[in-house]
């Protein structure tokens, strides 16, 4: 063996597709969520028979496939008909009335919502989903603000199934009774991955992202024993992610057992704020960065200056970067951008 045949080269990569580590990446398999896709296509299945379909409340813990199956289901039935809207809305990022209706609007292609009124918008939603049949996904419902949109849905939209999904099993519990004598859902929880099924999904999704045979066994094995413990695919990806970045970045062409110790190295004794836990500022601040992800620490503050000096506003920049709320990249020639960064734990 050459001195430098274990070196990695400038045009070379260990990622097949780094893509399939992201947290909101559907594979062409979800394994052992057979049962639960199932169950909710069964709600949404009358919709393809022109009859209205059945409400669902999906619940469980962070990280368990709740998101990936119901995305996984909504574009087979894409797939399978024209005939039925299916909508996706994070509430966690949309969290008003307003703001989910205009998501629902740009994924049906409505352009002319400018000075419309939240009931203007809901007006046009209805009249353009009620062309067809629908199935709308509220993802993180129990992150929303305002829980009406949930009740004008019911009432204003013909033929349709309304998914909402959640963290806390409790949650629909607490809706209005208004609410609930409408949406009348079925309930489905997830239950978290046992250790067998947390290791077959690790292994699976690692052969959607790197090149055969680059991650070591050793390694692989440190990074599944470490997300079992944790209970979070999500934690798993990055580990996997974090393990390829830092193979590469010693430009190795094998991600051995100390480039898994360095991933786990960010996790252990590492705590990560989760949104509530900040004050109102920080908060402020969070918001403002998710509405405007990309731009620079000046540009941002200008858009709140009037609360905020820019001294202290860069400090609590860093807090929240310290925090893994935000990513910062560095543009030579130009000030630091800001990307709004939803990590593991923030939920």
């Amino acid at each position: 063996m050459g001195l430098f045949d274990d070196i990695l080269h400038d045009n070379e990569s260990l990622f097949l597709d780094e893509i399939a580590l992201d947290y909101d990446y559907v594979p062409k398999e979800i394994p052992y969520r057979e049962e639960q896709q199932h169950f909710i296509a069964s709600c949404i299945a009358p919709l393809l028979q022109k009859k209205n379909g059945r409400n669902l409340f999906i619940f469980g813990a962070p990280g368990i496939g709740k998101t990936l199956a119901s995305l996984f289901v909504k574009r087979e039935l894409e797939e399978k008909s024209d005939d039925v809207f299916a909508v996706y809305v994070n509430c966690w990022k949309k969290d008003t009335s307003y703001k989910i209706l205009m998501d629902i609007c740009e994924q049906v292609g409505y352009k002319w919502t400018h000075n419309k009124r939240t009931d203007e918008l809901m007006k046009v939603v209805s009249e353009i989903l009620n062309k067809k049949s629908a199935v709308i996904f509220l993802d993180e419902i129990d992150k929303v603000k305002e829980v009406d949109i949930i009740y004008s849905f019911c009432e204003d939209l013909y033929k349709k199934s309304i998914i909402l999904i959640a963290n806390d099993g409790s949650w629909s519990d607490n809706l209005d009774d208004r609410i609930k004598s409408r949406l009348v859902p079925e309930k489905l929880e997830f239950k978290a991955y046992n250790a067998v099924e947390t290791e077959g999904i690790m292994r699976k999704r690692a052969s959607y992202a790197f090149v055969p045979n680059v991650f070591s066994e050793r390694a692989m094995k440190a990074i599944i024993g470490k997300t079992i413990e944790m209970g979070d695919i999500r934690s798993g990806l990055f580990l996997l992610r974090e393990a390829g970045n830092t193979a590469e970045m010693k430009a190795c062409r094998e991600i051995k057992l100390e480039h898994a110790e360095t991933a786990l190295s960010k996790l252990v004794g590492f705590k990560i704020k989760s949104f509530s836990e900040f004050g109102e500022d920080e908060q402020k601040i969070i918001e403002l960065i998710k509405e405007n992800s990309g731009k620079t620490v000046k540009e941002l503050h200008m858009l709140c200056s009037d609360d905020f000096s820019y001294r202290n506003f860069h400090r609590k920049i860093d807090e929240l970067k310290k925090n893994n709320m935000i990513d910062i990249e560095e543009i030579p020639g130009r000030s630091s951008i800001i990307n709004y960064s939803k990590k593991l734990t923030e939920f």
